[in-house]
């Protein structure tokens, strides 16, 4: 890259950062999207309005169905909630299509059971949101007839947002579905940390059923769920990043891997509290009073923190299969437990190695439930400053710095067939079975990863890793925040993640397999690009796809979310400024009214050296970068791994005197020339009668070829739905009371059967006198 490029100055007219990215649409429908070309210019830094840009039809070669997912953190007509983190929300599922040189774009909302408990059991509906407390102040706002009949154990049932969750004190955790995506060989799936993943399917968009049931999955606190009963919608912890081998499945069930572990307690006084979770002794009085209220004590159930390799087997109904899902209980080589720190958020695969990674994406209990114990600071305006809702931010909810290193683990994938049984909860065995891991440990936090498939000399595993430093994306800016003196600091933006505060780098890593030792290491770190490196995204592997050959990641595409002020508050200012691991001085970071562009860029991981990129203009943002490998033959004298397409979300507000109108667009880019060729942008058209694109803060993305190789018909959908449910929920409600069971007998099961849209869903919930 051209490392004279001077940074991207701020437009006097409008933000670096689009107020767009903390507004969403939930509005679940179809576009016919206009397609626009635009010729690179150097140096463009303004957003060049569609009006200008001439209509143009789909570059050749591109084809297939790109599909992304977003939290839906913040609808149109929904107030400000304190407490509410951009991506805590719905799953929305964008599907967007290039078929008959038209590009048709989708959205579905991804509605699991919990979904459907939510609303019902709100002291409003829909965009009337309130903090739901049944007084007087809210006695005429709308409410579901639920609530009117059951009006105490709504409001103690009611779902609140904290951090990077949505919870209830009664029915447990929601499982949003809003991070990424798995293409196994002949399945889709949608994912998230906190929750079990579903089976999607592509063409209707509806959820089809779990990945096991809620008897084969582990709890993150088993043993609270079990003694306060909440344990309907219970917290699952597992990774967002399953993977699959479709190489080695070819013929065999088709199957997957992930996890299910517990990091403990990682609040304030983690290590004397989790000490007392571990303990025997703490098992003997779980016991006891298991024995007292007269709840049946399984001696083989975690209690404490546990870390789980997962297998999970689809049915396979011409062979006759059903599911299967299989557990190792992972140890170090000294046959200590492995205990996560942090997030086992991503996992790779290769020919024969899974690897987890436990890297800087946490979940802070403070940050869950806060909303419960200082919601009633919502009904009062205090001062900014000096509230008391600032002195309990300050207090509670302090900024927990990730580790400066990332701990990776590795399987070998021989030892699972080896006389390893995996065993499933309901038939937990004496001797558990482990699997020894070497554990690998880098030198910075790690955003995401991915690896060769190919494994070198049978041993060698090659990973490439996108390096952040003095960034803490589980960290979003709050109504209490202050600026930084003589900084552009954005209040307006509250709910955006924090910005990075030092630059970041790329990494490609050879390591043993077999002894976890790193042999050679190899970065590129850039003034202009390396800034909060986020997203990546490759042309597929053959574990990747049946029809994919390559081996290797020759050529990968990085997100760098750049650098501003805008999105840096005092208090993440100051846990960074001293930090003796930090690359750039504070006193050398960009200037106030300097910021350092969002790019794509490409790095040629051979030579290790960033070959090419593109730099967003200012006011834009971007995320879920997904390739689309081309359907045209591959010219001679281009690589394969950059045939084809990046396509990407863009938010922007292109009308500074408007920014509350979202204008939102899918850009396309050759991926073999990312400077120089034309960029494709996507948009609503002017002329149709439909509102301009307002999409959800979207994060990981999947592409496939084609959308009915799979085809259910929609009473096989609904058949697997209602019988995946109630095989999950009915045996947790037959002890509850009145309410619970009406919730899911009238509401839940059949609604989540039908898989009923929102707009119907609230019309549903109104009393019939409204």
């Amino acid at each position: 890259m051209n490392k004279n490029f001077s940074s991207t100055p701020q437009s006097s007219k409008s933000f670096h950062i689009p107020k767009s990215v903390i507004k969403t649409s939930r509005h679940e429908g179809c576009w016919h999207l206009e397609i626009r070309k635009q010729e690179k210019k150097d140096g463009q830094n303004e957003i060049i309005p569609l009006a200008e840009l001439q209509l143009a039809e789909l570059p050749p070669g591109l084809h297939g169905y790109a599909f992304i997912v977003g939290a839906l953190f913040q609808s149109e007509k929904k107030p400000q909630e304190d407490g509410t983190q951009l991506y805590t929300g719905d799953g929305m599922v964008y599907r967007l299509g290039f078929e008959d040189g038209k590009a048709i774009l989708k959205t579905r909302i991804a509605k699991t059971p919990c979904y459907y408990a939510d609303p019902a059991t709100q002291f409003y509906l829909g965009d009337y949101a309130i903090e739901p407390i049944p007084f007087t102040p809210f006695k005429n706002k709308i409410l579901s007839k639920f609530v009117k009949k059951y009006k105490c154990f709504s409001y103690f049932s009611a779902f609140r947002n904290g951090g990077p969750s949505r919870y209830s004190i009664v029915l447990g955790s929601r499982n949003q579905l809003n991070t990424a995506f798995l293409k196994t060989r002949d399945h889709l799936l949608l994912t998230m940390d906190a929750g079990r993943a579903y089976q999607l399917d592509p063409d209707s968009m509806e959820l089809l059923e779990s990945v096991g049931s809620t008897e084969e999955w582990c709890g993150i606190f088993p043993v609270i769920s079990r003694l306060t009963w909440i344990n309907i919608f219970e917290t699952y912890i597992s990774s967002a990043h399953y993977v699959t081998d479709c190489n080695s499945s070819n013929g065999k069930q088709d199957e997957l891997f992930t996890t299910n572990y517990s990091t403990g307690y990682n609040g304030k006084f983690k290590e004397p509290v989790n000490w007392v979770l571990d303990s025997n002794w703490f098992r003997k009085v779980v016991k006891l009073f298991y024995a007292l209220l007269q709840i049946k004590f399984n001696p083989k159930q975690e209690l404490g923190r546990f870390t789980h390799l997962i297998r999970y087997r689809f049915a396979d109904e011409q062979k006759g299969l059903q599911p299967t899902m299989e557990r190792w209980r992972l140890v170090l080589p000294d046959g200590e437990p492995v205990l996560v720190d942090q997030s086992l958020h991503q996992l790779a695969i290769t020919e024969k190695y899974i690897i987890l990674a436990d890297i800087a994406f946490k979940m802070e209990f403070s940050q869950i439930f806060t909303p419960f114990l200082f919601g009633f600071l919502r009904l009062w305006k205090f001062n900014r400053t000096y509230s008391i809702g600032s002195w309990i931010y300050a207090v509670f909810l302090q900024a927990i710095k990730p580790l400066p290193f990332a701990n990776l683990y590795i399987v070998n994938r021989e030892h699972l067939d080896r006389g390893n049984i995996g065993y499933s909860i309901e038939d937990l065995p004496d001797n558990r079975t482990t699997i020894k891991v070497q554990k690998v440990t880098l030198p910075r936090e790690i955003s995401h990863f991915t690896a060769d498939y190919i494994n070198p000399e049978n041993k060698k595993i090659i990973l490439h890793v996108g390096h952040v430093n003095g960034w803490d994306v589980t960290e979003w800016i709050t109504r209490h925040d202050t600026s930084v003196p003589g900084k552009p600091f954005r209040e307006d933006l509250e709910g955006m993640m924090v910005g990075s505060t030092d630059l970041g780098s790329l990494g490609r890593y050879v390591v043993d397999g077999e002894t976890g030792k790193i042999e050679s290491c190899k970065t590129v770190q850039d003034i202009q690009s390396t800034w909060a490196l986020s997203l990546y995204t490759h042309r597929e592997l053959n574990r990747d796809s049946l029809t994919e050959t390559t081996q290797e990641v020759k050529n990968i595409y990085w997100l760098s979310l750049g650098f501003t002020w805008e999105l840096i508050p005092q208090r993440i200012y100051d846990a960074y400024k001293a930090d003796p691991r930090r690359v750039v001085p504070v006193e050398q970071l960009p200037k106030a009214k300097e910021n350092k562009p969002i790019t794509l860029l490409r790095l040629d991981t051979q030579q290790m050296e960033i070959v090419d990129y593109y730099q967003f203009p200012s006011g834009t943002y971007v995320s879920s970068t997904q390739f689309i490998p081309s359907s045209l033959p591959c010219p001679e004298d281009i690589d394969e791994s950059i045939h084809g397409f990046i396509v990407c979300a863009v938010m922007l507000d292109p009308d500074p005197s408007q920014s509350d109108r979202a204008t939102d667009e899918f850009w396309i880019f050759h991926a073999d020339d990312l400077k120089n060729k034309p960029i494709y942008r996507l948009s609503v058209s002017s002329d149709s009668n439909q509102k301009p694109l307002n999409l959800a803060m979207t994060i990981h993305s999947t592409w496939l070829p084609n959308i009915r190789q799979q085809h259910c018909s929609a009473e096989e959908r609904r058949h697997k739905r209602e019988e995946s449910v109630k095989k999950d929920y009915q045996h947790l409600i037959e002890k509850k009371c009145k309410a619970v069971q009406e919730l899911f007998n009238d509401i839940v099961f059949p609604e989540f059967t039908k898989q009923t849209l929102e707009d119907k869903f609230e019309e549903f919930l109104l009393p019939k006198d409204e």
